[in-house]
């Protein structure tokens, strides 16, 4: 007979099924029970169980026998899986300590990472339809975002039981744009003069949309391009996770105007946490386009966003999000052959009117889900709408910039000429206006990763002095050696999986699908 034994010891369920002379064995070479454990017989197993005990087995004695030869077998687990969560809340002597006991573990890592990774609460909400002005729930998140409000639409085939995918859309405004503002971005136009007018056109979709308040900051029109604004992005993540049932690798960011300035920043900033860039009506200064590798980027824009005073039948808008932003962008993401879509319309800066591009928007966005294995990687750090003083952005999925040199590097930026744009400005201020691509230089590094198969990576740099490549069982071998080559100059590398490293790639980005099993740290010599 085989018996089929769960086993709770902080783990997942584990399942596993002995024969009854192997559970005998194992039961004479154990220590007494920990933890406990639940039996599940088919029919046919209970019917047999039935028969051992009318010759005398007893039940107690067998519950003894199972608990003690499963709980010797994972018990262990319980104790790694407490060291492992010292050591991603530690910090200094204490962190060192721990990660000490774990280096030295040698068992599989998958069940360890599914372990931790299990979310706190699995009893995800299950409301559909317009939830507007919520706050933080998460308990971590709750006090730092005292303040900030969340406004949802859940699609009516939402149900906890199966994942969708998550829009994140960054609303537009100024310094002092309400947080209830962004309710319009979620509401329906039908009963909301003021609405964005998306909710219709995600109705049937397989995505919640999201629309959190801008990080307060009356210092600035550009509240999604300030440094906090990374952490709250990815909080933004954690708080739908910890709502909702959400796929991790079918979330996409967007915005609109102010939010389309924070889509051209964040998305950059955040591409390896994401599946997908979303920009309707934005605008951006730096960036370097190679950093967009692997991550699809949406685009619409109105040719009639920017309009000068006193034009007949349009309505005036200075140049704040000129249609030559987009456009500038889609010949870059073209020549590098980067996946995009960009909708042009003869519309102005709004969103309403926009139905085409919303339309083809969710069906453009079920197309993709984020790799964390992509065979082609792109770090750039630092990297964002104002890259020479943006803070370093070291990582993207496989690939961690340590250290960059001294020199600096040649970033696109588009470069406007003549008089400032302003609300008040006069016609002839506006025609005296000029935009052209050009270019800016930032202090800055970049490496240029490909995974070619075979154990083989390529890697290009420039201005980069150390970095390091973090592997995993799914893109190479670990029998065999790894060759990496760096600007033509080739090496080779034998590995072998550590949970530890598979911790520190965790510890960078703090999301459980970018974990990595091993890493490689390279030199690039001068």
């Amino acid at each position: 007979m085989n018996v089929e034994v769960s086993v709770y010891c902080g783990l997942p369920e584990l399942r596993f099924a002995w024969s009854w002379p192997t559970l005998v064995w194992h039961a004479q070479h154990v220590h007494p029970p920990v933890g406990s454990i639940r039996f599940m017989f088919n029919a046919a197993e209970k019917s047999a169980l039935h028969v051992w005990l009318t010759h005398g087995l007893r039940l107690a004695a067998t519950a003894t026998l199972l608990v003690a030869a499963a709980v010797r077998l994972y018990a262990g687990d319980n104790d790694i899986l407490t060291d492992c969560r010292r050591y991603l809340l530690a910090e200094g002597d204490e962190q060192e300590a721990v990660a000490a006991r774990i280096a030295g573990f040698d068992g599989k890592i998958g069940p360890i990472i599914e372990a931790l990774s299990q979310p706190a609460t699995t009893a995800w909400q299950d409301q559909t339809g317009l939830l507007a002005n919520q706050p933080f729930t998460d308990p971590p998140l709750q006090q730092p975002h005292a303040d900030d409000l969340l406004h949802f639409f859940v699609p009516p085939a939402y149900t906890p039981s199966k994942p969708l995918g998550l829009l994140i859309f960054m609303h537009g405004g100024g310094r002092t744009t309400p947080r209830d503002h962004p309710r319009h971005v979620v509401s329906h136009p039908d009963v909301d003069r003021e609405s964005y007018g998306l909710q219709p056109h995600f109705a049937d979709s397989k995505f919640i949309i999201v629309a959190p308040s801008a990080p307060w900051n009356e210092k600035t029109g550009a509240r999604w391009n300030v440094p906090s604004a990374d952490d709250y992005i990815c909080d933004v993540i954690q708080e739908c996770s910890h709502r909702f049932n959400i796929d991790a690798d079918r979330i996409f960011l967007g915005g609109y105007s102010m939010g389309g300035f924070g889509a051209f920043h964040l998305c950059q900033r955040l591409n390896d946490r994401l599946a997908g860039a979303v920009v309707f009506s934005g605008a951006w200064k730096t960036t370097h386009w190679k950093s967009w590798t692997g991550l699809p980027v949406f685009m619409r824009h109105g040719k009639n966003d920017a309009v000068a005073p006193g034009t007949e039948g349009l309505r005036s808008r200075p140049r704040f999000t000129d249609v030559f932003y987009s456009r500038a962008a889609h010949q870059r993401l073209t020549e590098l052959s980067i996946d995009h879509l960009y909708v042009e319309d003869d519309g102005g800066h709004s969103l309403r009117g926009t139905a085409d591009a919303m339309s083809q928007l969710p069906r453009w966005m079920e197309q993709y889900t984020r790799d964390a294995f992509a065979s082609h990687v792109v770090a750039v750090s630092q990297r964002g709408w104002k890259s020479s003083s943006d803070t370093p952005t070291p990582h993207c999925r496989w690939v961690t910039i340590s250290e960059t040199g001294a020199e600096e590097m040649t970033f696109d930026a588009v470069e406007m000429k003549g008089p400032s744009p302003s609300f008040k400005e006069t016609t002839e201020a506006f025609n005296a206006q000029t935009m052209q691509l050009g270019t800016g230089n930032v202090a800055a590094g970049l490496v240029d990763a490909r995974n070619e198969g075979n154990n083989h990576i390529t890697v290009q740099t420039e201005n980069v002095r150390r970095f390091s490549v973090w592997l995993h069982p799914s893109m190479v071998d670990f029998s065999r050696p790894v060759r990496i080559s760096v600007n033509g100059k080739l090496s080779e590398h034998r590995i072998t999986e550590s949970l530890l490293d598979a911790l520190r790639s965790y510890r960078r980005r703090h999301d459980w699908r970018l974990i990595y099993h091993a890493e490689i740290k390279l030199a690039v010599e001068r």
